[in-house]
């Protein structure tokens, strides 16, 4: 008789469980029902769906299709003489001056690239893309470093991208270079932009990069190339070297870098370029090229160092 009432015991708490478990599920269900931001995808047209496909399409093929890179006139690890088009004039030039009585030598050219202050990222609009305080700062600190370099310099020249950060970085630190230093225009071509595709990482957009590529490549070539001709004398003096400081941005910077030392431009992106830093380049008139800084910010306390909104260095 006892057995038989602990199974009759037993079975009726199985019993008693189902039904909580029955009531639980019910009042789940219903409260699904009820919830309009339930995870049941909405019903689409055919329309709809044929648009989704599609676009899976076309992403599927943005990211299977090969990158267009850039080619270069002899293979990477190579050296290409004439890589400005340059070389059979400079060797004329070179005979020619070899004639005279006094012959000297086409000027060596300095290039310095200097990245713009930090700025207000908060904003879409260009023109209130302003300098922070710090910004300003770092560019007074630049001046500085290039006051100290140039100061014996006879032949400097500046331009700067139009874009209002590099403008304004421009006019702080134009007061500290040599009161003859001869300020050509903006260059557009220096603006902002995706200068090459960028190796390791997805590909950018195609035609984004065709159009800043051609632009920044344009801009690369206006700097960079060997003087073929000697400058004018100075006060019955020689001028062997001139000096060009150019104010633009980090994309910019790094592209450039990495084809004036004629390695892949697609590896732009593994150079770090912080605000208001140098990177110094010569070009001899033989058509070599030496990089002698990339980045430079020894002119910058570590309280003034930012790589955009990243401060010093632990980012």
């Amino acid at each position: 008789a006892m057995g038989r009432a602990m199974v009759v015991a037993r079975a009726a708490a199985v019993a008693a469980g189902a039904a909580r478990s029955h009531r639980w599920s019910a009042r789940q269900q219903e409260g699904a029902n009820n919830n309009p931001s339930n995870d049941a995808e909405p019903t689409l047209t055919q329309a709809q769906l044929l648009q989704r496909q599609r676009t899976r399409e076309r992403l599927a093929a943005a990211t299977q299709r090969e990158p267009k890179l850039f080619e270069p006139a002899v293979p990477y690890g190579q050296w290409d003489a004439n890589w400005d088009g340059l070389q059979r004039l400079q060797r004329q030039n070179t005979h020619r001056e070899a004639m005279r009585n006094k012959p000297h030598r086409p000027p060596t050219r300095h290039v310095i690239l200097i990245r713009h202050g930090q700025y207000d990222e908060t904003h879409k609009e260009d023109r209130l893309r302003r300098l922070t305080p710090l910004g300003e700062e770092q560019a007074r600190r630049t001046g500085e470093r290039l006051r100290d370099m140039l100061r014996s310099s006879k032949n400097v020249r500046l331009r700067c991208s139009t874009m209002t950060r590099a403008q304004e970085t421009c006019d702080i630190i134009l007061p500290y270079l040599p009161a003859r230093t001869v300020v050509e225009p903006a260059d557009p071509n220096l603006a902002e932009g995706r200068p090459a595709h960028a190796i390791p990482g997805r590909p950018f957009d195609e035609a984004l990069v065709a159009k800043d590529g051609a632009r920044i490549e344009a801009a690369f070539k206006s700097l960079f190339y060997r003087a073929t001709d000697p400058l004018p004398y100075d006060d019955d003096q020689h001028v062997d070297h001139e000096w060009h400081v150019v104010v633009c941005h980090g994309n910019v910077i790094r592209y450039m870098a990495m084809r004036a030392l004629q390695l892949p431009p697609e590896a732009w992106l593994r150079l770090c370029t912080f605000n208001c830093s140098l990177t110094y380049f010569i070009v001899r008139p033989s058509g070599s090229v030496s990089l002698r800084t990339l980045g430079d910010i020894g002119h910058l306390q570590t309280n003034l160092v930012t790589f955009s909104n990243h401060h010093a260095f632990e980012w």
